[in-house]
């Protein structure tokens, strides 16, 4: 059959890498040398160093690939120490990258931003944060989703297929808002110091904002445990392992500020546990595919008719995301992860931010909220 050859040369570019299956479907800015290279301005590694193994023992990624993928997606050479943390993230077997491409649950990319490169990079951790607008939020997503994609060679009914899809594969990333949270940061939490950088990665298959109905503190833990499904659980099978082989499975919580202030008096670790004292569902609406415990039958012998949603408190992760309003998110259950990686700097830093930090640069929502 023949083709249809455009006479532009951008339109020409982008069905050659639509043919080939090297994009998500719209437009990639085009990877020329000369791009890839001032992406390469971004890291202080050298452009043929192998960072690891993305899906099977064909797909090594450099940080050639990886800089070629953020120039497709639109990143600024700023954006590769990010890049750089959250490869980490991917190749590192917690994470279960590959299980999640693949498998048929349609799972998402969830990609949590701690740290001073937020403001550095204009991570948006306010209104909308998980929604459209913000260069940086979208590019770091869809390139890592690009990076995995293309190194792994993976396509929708070859490697990926998800029988439905996730319009959040690429996408599901935010900053976590520290400045309107009431606790220490998420990445404090797993062991970071609060100046440090972070990306944490995870894998949720649903992405759920339910309607609020009461909004004082006993109404916004009701309103999170009420409208948790029974099968977004957090469970760790006997069958896990270090390569996170076996179900294991957590859900995250993104609580708006003020209903984290709500909270305020309580800790984190009191919120978690209080989810998990009071997360009971049926036993007929509970996974019949996920092993259970001892601990889940009576002394005596006799079947319980309704089992814990959450086999320990430490399954349960919050965060503080988002802007005005009384909104949460509730995202699960996660195929892998969270996985939690420094984001080192380069040594020309300072200069590369002087020098890109302009095209972030925006005259809209710089009102400012008390």
């Amino acid at each position: 059959m023949a083709q249809h050859r455009s006479e532009d040369p951008f339109e020409e570019t982008y069905q050659s890498f639509y043919r080939r299956g090297a994009t998500d479907g719209l437009p990639v800015v085009t990877p020329t040398e000369e791009r890839v290279d001032r992406m390469l301005e971004g890291t202080d590694r050298d452009r043929d160093e192998e960072l690891g193994t993305l899906g099977t023992r064909e797909g090594v990624l450099t940080v050639e690939k990886l800089a070629t993928n953020a120039v497709m997606a639109g990143c600024l050479p700023i954006h590769m120490p990010v890049l750089e943390a959250g490869a980490r993230a991917l190749i590192d077997p917690k994470t279960n990258a590959l299980q999640m491409s693949v498998s048929t649950g349609s799972w998402a990319y969830l990609c949590l931003l701690n740290g001073p490169i937020r403001e550095s990079l204009d991570i948006n951790a306010d209104t909308g944060a998980f929604g459209p607008g913000f260069r940086s939020n979208r590019t770091i997503g869809r390139a890592l989703g690009l990076t995995y994609k293309n190194t792994a060679r993976i396509h929708p009914g070859e490697k990926e297929m998800s029988t439905l899809g996730n319009p959040f594969k690429f996408s599901l990333l935010a900053g976590e808002n520290e400045e309107r949270s009431p606790w220490e940061p998420y990445h404090v939490e797993r062991g970071y110091d609060a100046e440090e950088s972070t990306i944490t990665m995870a894998a949720p298959n649903s992405f759920i904002q339910p309607f609020r109905t009461r909004v004082d503190k006993r109404g916004v833990l009701a309103n999170l445990i009420d409208n948790t499904p029974p099968r977004m659980i957090g469970v760790k099978s006997e069958t896990a392992n270090e390569r996170y082989e076996g179900t294991q499975t957590e859900v995250f919580y993104a609580l708006c500020p003020y209903n984290a202030g709500e909270l305020a008096d309580y800790t984190k670790a009191e919120i978690r546990e209080h989810i998990y004292e009071n997360s009971h569902v049926p036993i007929h609406q509970f996974d019949p595919g996920v092993e259970r415990s001892e601990a889940d039958s009576d002394s005596d012998g006799l079947p319980p008719f309704q089992r814990r949603q959450f086999d320990d408190p430490d399954r349960i992760n919050l965060f503080v995301t988002g802007g005005s309003g009384r909104w949460d998110a509730i995202m699960g259950p996660t195929l892998g992860g969270p996985t939690t990686k420094a984001i080192s700097l380069p040594d020309n830093w300072e200069d590369l931010l002087e020098t890109y930090s302009p095209h972030l640069e925006r005259e809209w929502g710089t009102t400012t909220e008390p």
